[in-house]
């Protein structure tokens, strides 16, 4: 097992609970997660809340465009399954603080000085990745914040597109500062690890629900040299630790 491997809570959990809310970073975080991940956005009002979708519909009762709904009428909508509200970014930060470390992807544009700012206020900058599609954000946040880590990524990714990011096994150097590539599981291969690995970059995985066995598919990303997971159910973190401390424990004897 690699000293520094992210075990990552994808949306805090995306089975058994609500995605995106405090009791599936809980979850998460009980079954061994070192980063929740979630996503942020704005509403109306220009507050910044944890959720996926650009509306309310798949994982709330309620309807409608977040960035068209005001904070009061948010506030009266709870999640399908265990009736959740949508968290603002500042609680989640603020239950969490000390306890995990945070992945916080940026769902839209123009939010990058607001979300900084709250992360700021709450929590140490070091204990953040900041992560997105936009590849010159991420660049931005870096520069601001050079202590921070920012996870580009590929698989919808604008200004680099894997094909282009595999040819910089070759080159040298890598024309963009960031930390860590993430890329869907189905589409993962050694070239891509590879060419991560031969330019200083992590390689993350996520989108595990499709498969008949998740955990043989997570196994093999990470004997090919996967750096990190992004977990949709927050039992398979404790297995694949288990798994990994056996392995460990047998090729120490």
């Amino acid at each position: 097992m690699k000293l520094k491997f992210y075990f990552i809570g994808h949306r805090g959990t995306r089975v058994d609970y609500d995605e995106n809310t405090l009791i599936a970073f809980e979850k998460a975080f009980k079954f061994g997660a070192n980063y929740i991940e979630f996503d942020v956005r704005k509403n109306r009002d220009g507050k910044l809340f944890v959720i996926h979708d650009n509306s309310i519909d798949r994982t709330t009762h309620g309807t409608g465009l977040l960035k068209e709904l005001s904070l009061a009428k948010i506030m009266n909508y709870k999640t399908k399954n265990n009736r959740q509200n949508i968290s603002q970014l500042s609680e989640v930060l603020t239950v969490f603080q000390n306890k995990i470390k945070f992945m916080i992807e940026l769902k839209e544009q123009n939010l990058r000085t607001d979300v900084l700012n709250t992360v700021i206020k709450r929590v140490s900058i070091k204990d953040c990745i900041f992560s997105g599609n936009d590849i010159k954000e991420l660049e931005l946040i870096k520069a601001e914040c050079p202590k921070t880590k920012v996870c580009y990524n590929i698989t919808k990714g604008k200004d680099l597109t894997l094909s282009e990011f595999l040819v910089f096994e070759h080159k040298k150097p890598f024309p963009f500062n960031i930390d860590m590539i993430s890329l869907r599981s189905s589409m993962i291969t050694p070239e891509f690890i590879t060419t991560c690995q031969k330019n200083h970059i992590k390689a993350l995985s996520w989108d595990f629900l499709g498969y008949e066995n998740p955990i043989n598919k997570i196994q093999s990303l990470i004997n090919m040299g996967i750096d990190g997971i992004l977990f949709d159910n927050y039992k398979n973190i404790y297995e694949i630790k288990k798994w990994l401390n056996y392995h460990a424990l047998k090729n120490k004897n």
